[in-house]
């Protein structure tokens, strides 16, 4: 994805098919209505937090809202996308695999910046999240365990359970998120 206007055109196009006014949508995901305006005109770029507010409260995949592929296979590249960043730009977050109905799956490229330390309450549709550590330390804390992550483990947990991750090292960890629905 080139830009950000995939987001916009799929979030209007879900609200219409759904036949919801944006006072229901803001209602239903707890985001404003002036943001989710200036979302759906692309104007403004949401945290990763939002976005996943949005795809939350219309219970729909992440990558549904994302997507600007109509492609059933393809290649895709961190090179060609703009990441979604959240905690002041420390955690950038790329959407590589789409949700697939078949595997119940998506997949995401994560850079976790040193300082990082972001909070993810949890995921209300899917059920497992798996996290590969490719390069550099971290800390996962899900609900009050914590967890020293290095390059080459790996970790299965409860995507429901609140969860935190931190790269408190002088390098940048670089992550491959595995999220499963039911």
């Amino acid at each position: 994805m080139d830009d950000f206007s995939a987001l916009g055109d799929n979030l209007k196009n879900t609200r219409n098919k759904m036949g919801l006014s944006l006072s229901e949508v803001a209602s239903m995901t707890d985001v404003s209505k002036a943001m989710l305006s200036q979302i759906e005109r692309s104007e403004s770029m949401p945290t990763i937090a939002t976005v996943w507010k949005i795809a939350n409260g219309l219970r729909m995949k992440l990558e549904t809202l994302l997507d600007s592929s109509s492609k059933l296979h393809d290649v895709r590249s961190i090179d060609d996308m703009i990441p979604l960043k959240d905690d002041d730009g420390r955690i950038l977050i790329y959407s590589i695999s789409p949700f697939s109905p078949t595997s119940g799956t998506e997949v995401f490229y994560g850079i976790l910046k040193p300082g990082c330390n972001y909070s993810k309450s949890n995921h209300k549709n899917s059920s497992t999240e798996q996290l590969f550590v490719f390069q550099g330390e971290m800390k996962l804390i899900v609900d009050k365990n914590t967890y020293h992550l290095k390059a080459g483990s790996a970790f299965t947990f409860d995507s429901q359970d609140d969860h935190t991750y931190i790269n408190s090292g002088d390098t940048d960890a670089i992550v491959h998120i595995t999220v499963n629905y039911e």
